[in-house]
Order: structure tokens, then sequence, then C-alpha cells
């Protein structure tokens, strides 16, 4: 058993040398590229929302007084019209009451006639001196008095009629009936509050929904956007609306804020119906046939041995003389300047953080100083700095699985944004074998979709660029920009350190 433990520890430590040294000195071997050429296509940029349908106007039918129902002379789907009869509840009691209430008024009208003779009578008498003035004053106020006892019974008669008339129920608008929630014979009880006999939608060839707009995508919604949607009632067929307002109000839930964004849809064949939940996409942005590349021309690091240096061995130069323009800056979350190369996804040239400084105001710069500083201090106490931002301003550091800061998504008629990329470039090697090559190149770039990039300046079409590698057993793989798994973030950006 020890021969057997040592010669299994003997073959783990050989094959972890062969690779280490492998990794120390990797052999050149044929790289392919997979590229993709540069052609004219639409750019669309959109927005995700959840959402549900609802009718424009909806009027749920109530009842102000109680009673049994008697009769309904519609059904749920059933197409009514303004003032048509919709349900009677029983009368009975309230005819009685309105019948009490008018033996009440004739009473009190009796005791008028009565109270305006006893008047006109102490009238006479008062004038030839044969009662007292007090008798008089008396058989006034007698008088007042039944005059206000009969406004009093006259509401009342009022008041009899209203709640006789309200035992028969009409419809308030033109619509359908969505739902209906009473039946014949059935109690209702208005006591504390209304009940509701059924819900009546204005028209259901024009509908709403109601979509949740994330807080990070609210910006770039605004009122007159077309937005396409799916329900799950008809998967494969997508519907059209329009954004008629965009709600100030913010919906939190769960520490998630969202905005409320209404669309109006035009549901003309009645195949959308309320409550249905819908997928929305809201088209912020687009644009038709456009030079554009696929978003992951911009993700790839060719090997160093493939890569074509400029006539000047870098292109530094250009890109320090590019942000010394002025060209707009990429900023980051809090407000400072992203560094070309931390936007790119690549490594800073010779020379270009010191040409890139030498642009930021004396308050970016003191910024800057105390967040290397800070860096540095992290490092010299052994932690390092997992991802650390990227270093100046929200960059794509490393980390363990540090995630790649995206360069800001443009709306229309933003300002354009720098980006690299590499061009194919098909050459013969010493042999005389073709072989492929790449060369960076900074293009300017705007509007961008899910999947590809339009390009503003840099670029022509069936230009190739390169999206992929297809490395051969024991090429050099080329890795992401922002830094090998597992690295430590650099507070310089453009990369982590690689992690052994």
């Amino acid at each position: 058993m020890k021969w057997i433990v040592l010669v299994i520890v003997l073959a783990a430590a050989g094959f972890g040398g062969w690779k280490y040294w492998s990794s120390k000195n990797p052999t050149s071997g044929p790289v392919e590229f997979r590229s993709a050429a540069v052609a004219k296509g639409d750019v669309t940029q959109s927005v995700s929302a959840n959402g549900q349908l609802s009718p424009i106007k909806t009027v749920a039918v109530g009842s102000q007084i109680s009673g049994q129902i008697t009769n309904l002379t519609v059904d749920f789907n059933s197409t009514v019209k303004e003032g048509q009869l919709l349900a009677e509840i029983d009368s009975g009691t309230y005819m009685t009451r309105m019948k009490s209430a008018k033996a009440d008024l004739a009473n009190s009208q009796a005791s008028l006639e009565l109270a305006e003779l006893n008047f006109k009578r102490s009238e006479e008498l008062l004038k030839n001196r044969l009662i007292a003035q007090s008798e008089y004053d008396q058989t006034r106020v007698q008088r007042q008095q039944a005059k206000a006892q009969v406004l009093t019974r006259e509401a009342a008669v009022d008041t009899a009629e209203v709640d006789l008339s309200r035992a028969t129920i009409y419809a308030p608008i033109s619509g359908v009936v969505i739902s209906r929630n009473v039946d014949i014979g059935q109690t209702v009880a208005a006591s504390l509050n209304t009940p509701t006999l059924m819900t009546i939608a204005n028209d259901l060839r024009k509908m709403q929904i109601d979509a949740m707009v994330s807080e990070a995508d609210v910006g770039n919604v605004t009122e007159g956007l077309n937005v396409e949607f799916t329900v799950d009632a008809f998967p494969g067929r997508p519907f059209k609306g329009i954004i008629r307002q965009v709600r100030f109000a913010a919906i939190t839930n769960q520490n998630v804020v969202n905005y409320s964004a209404i669309i109006d849809v035009a549901n003309d064949d009645l195949k959308l119906r309320p409550g249905m939940t819908t997928t929305a996409t809201i088209i912020t942005g687009q644009k038709k046939a456009v030079l554009r590349v696929p978003k992951t021309a911009f993700r790839v690091k060719p090997p160093e041995a493939s890569i074509i240096k400029s006539e000047s061995g870098t292109n530094a130069t250009a890109i320090a003389d590019a942000a010394a323009t002025n060209a707009p800056v990429a900023l980051g979350p809090d407000g400072m300047p992203i560094p070309p190369w931390t936007a790119q996804g690549r490594r800073p040239e010779s020379g270009e953080r010191e040409k890139w400084m030498a642009t930021l105001t004396p308050e970016q710069k003191k910024v800057m100083e105390d967040r290397m500083a800070q860096m540095r201090a992290r490092f010299a106490e052994g932690g390092g700095a997992a991802g650390a931002g990227g270093g100046f301003g929200g960059g794509r550091g490393g980390g363990a699985g540090g995630a790649a800061a995206a360069v800001p998504r443009l709306r229309v008629g933003d300002a354009p944004v720098s980006q690299s990329l590499y061009l194919l470039v098909k050459t013969n090697s010493p042999d005389g074998k073709p072989m492929q090559m790449a060369r960076r190149i900074t293009i300017k770039t705007g509007l961008e979709d899910a999947t590809n990039v339009e390009v503003l300046d840099g670029l022509k079409e069936g230009d190739e660029v390169i999206t992929g590698l297809v490395v051969t057993e024991t090429a050099t793989a080329a890795r992401p920009a922002g830094g090998a798994p597992g690295g430590i973030g650099s507070p310089f950006g453009g990369g982590g350190f690689r992690g052994r």
C-alpha cells in the first residue's frame, strides 16, 4: 500500500508540474477566429415590463337599498345601453312607506288649514279688542308651526319616492357586463356599504395595460412610445399598443421600486379579455438600416501573439487624444468618468493612463488619487480588493467571478461612446500558409439592443470583426475582458491579476 500511495502522489505531482509549466510556457498553436461581417440592419432597444389588461372605464353597479332581487334582465357578457333596465328589487316595503308619508302629509296640510282659520279669526277679534295680544300671538305661531310641519311631511314623501325608485336599477353606462354577483331571489343588504350587483365595462374594443416598469428603465420610457406585448392565450401572436401615461407615483414591493405605465390597446376583434397577464416590450429606441456589429465582438481578447500592432506599436496616443477632446465620457454610478480602457474591457497601454489623467479636473484627480491610495493600502495588507469596482469609477475589475461593468446603454439622441474591438486580418505565415491575425481599432457606437450595436464611425460595410476564438489543442486561449476567474481586482481597471 505504501508503494501504491507513493506512486499516486508522484503521478499527481508530475501532472501538476506539467500543468504549471504549460501555463508558464504555452506553445503557440494555430488560432482560428470566429468572425462576423459588418452589415446593415435594424437596431431596436427595448424595455420589458409585466402588466395586466383591464377596460379603460369600468363601473360597479350597486344597490342603495336593501331587499330581495325579484328580476334580472342581463347575464355575463350581455351588451347593455345606458338607461337599460338591469334588475329590480322587491318594492313592497318602500311602496308602503311612501303611502304612509303621503298620509302624514295630508294630515299636516289639514292642520295648516285649521291654523290659518284660527289665525284669521284671532286677527279680527284683536282689531275689535275682544282678545288679548297674547292669544293673537299664539295663533300666529301655531300657523307657522303648521307650515313647517307640511314642509317636513313633503320631504318625507320625496324620500320615500326616491327609495321606491331605487328598487329599479338601470345601466349607468353603455358596455358589456363582465361580472354578475347576484341571482333572482337573493337578498342584498345595504345597511353598512353598497353591495355590488354587477360590473359593466364601457367598451372592450379599447383596453389598457397597467405595466410595471423598473426604476432602472423608467428613465427611457416616455409617453407615445410603441409597445409590443403577448398574452398566454395567444403566445404566437404579438399585439401592439402605445404608452398613454407614465405615472410619477412609485410602487414599492419587497424593496423593489416600480412605476406604472398605462398602455392603450386596440381590441377590435375582442380577443383580449380583462385580467389577462401581459409581457410587454416597450421600444425605447429604434434605427433602421444602420451599420451594426454583434455585441460579442466587444468581449473578445485575442492572444497577444496574434495581435498586429500599429506602426507606432500602440494606439494609446489616439485613444488619449480622443479622451482629451469634447467627446462624451461614460460616467460611473458615482458620477466619476470611466477610463476608456475600463469601458472597453482591456488593459491600459503604455502612457495611456497618464494622458487620460491629464484630461481630468483637479477635483476628479483628487478623487482618483485617493482611490489609488486606498487600493494600495488594501493590497499592502494582503487582502486585495475583490473586484474593487474595477478602479477609476466602476470599471471592469476582476475578483472572484467579478462581473464586467457594461457601457451605458444609449438612447436615440444620446452622444456616441468610443469602444474597441478587433478586426480580422487574413495573411500568410512565414512558411506561406494562410493564417489569421487581429488588429485592434477604436470605433464610435450608438444605439444597442440585446445582440447588436450601431456603428457610427470607424467601420465600413463588409469589414470582418472577431467575435470569438477556435483554439486548437495547445494554443493559448483568449480570456474575456475583465480579469481571469478567481483573480484579484486591479486598482487600475482593465482586468485583475490571474489567480492560482
